[in-house]
């Protein structure tokens, strides 16, 4: 019961639009990776910048970097190389904005519309962490087409998705409090609530 309040706020579920850049961000779900694939492919947007650096390499990979693991899934189902740009280093979602902006500014790109590609249950701390971030630019943000029960049944360890739930929302407000991100409203006490239960 917990876990489920937390999938639906957490998860915003607003549709895809179409942007100038997917920003896909890295780490140990690779269903990010399937999802910027499928986006591209419908033509959402023409440039994919993935960002993740070496903290959470999915299970599995053999891959350096959590940007690495997600070009590779990208490029075996038909991205072009060349519309793929890989950022190496970033550790966290603030990293993985100002990182992606370093590296696009170095590639003399600045696109004006993003459409961030993250885990379902980071949607929400994704837009905040923007609105902080990249104040002057349109993100939106996206994730993988799961119910909570079709995530749960995936390849993830089930305690790991719910350590991640709880820990989500109790980030939620602790970076508010310090200024990293703008989550536009307080997070409501039944979802600290749930976060705090949950994770006891």
């Amino acid at each position: 019961r917990h876990a489920r309040l937390l999938w639906d706020y957490l998860r915003l579920g607003i549709p895809a639009r179409p942007a100038e850049c997917l920003l896909v961000f890295g780490g140990h779900d690779i269903g990010v990776a399937t999802r910027a694939a499928g986006l591209y492919t419908a033509g959402i947007a023409p440039l994919i910048v993935v960002s993740g650096g070496s903290r959470a390499v999915p299970d599995g990979s053999d891959f350096p970097t959590e940007a690495d693991a997600i070009a590779d899934v990208l490029l075996n189902q038909g991205v072009p190389k060349e519309s793929i740009t890989l950022e190496r280093l970033a550790s966290n979602t603030s990293e993985n904005f100002w990182l992606a902006a370093e590296l696009l500014r170095d590639l003399g790109l600045d696109p004006a519309t993003f459409l961030a590609v993250t885990k379902p249950y980071a949607e929400r701390r994704t837009i905040a962490t923007a609105r902080r971030r990249w104040p002057h630019k349109a993100v939106a943000v996206t994730s993988q087409q799961a119910t909570f029960d079709e995530y749960l049944a995936g390849d993830i360890p089930a305690d790991r998705i719910l350590s991640h739930l709880a820990g989500e929302a109790i980030r939620l407000e602790a970076y508010a409090a310090t200024g990293l991100i703008d989550p536009g409203e307080p997070v409501p006490g039944d979802i600290l609530h749930s976060a705090r239960a949950l994770q006891a």
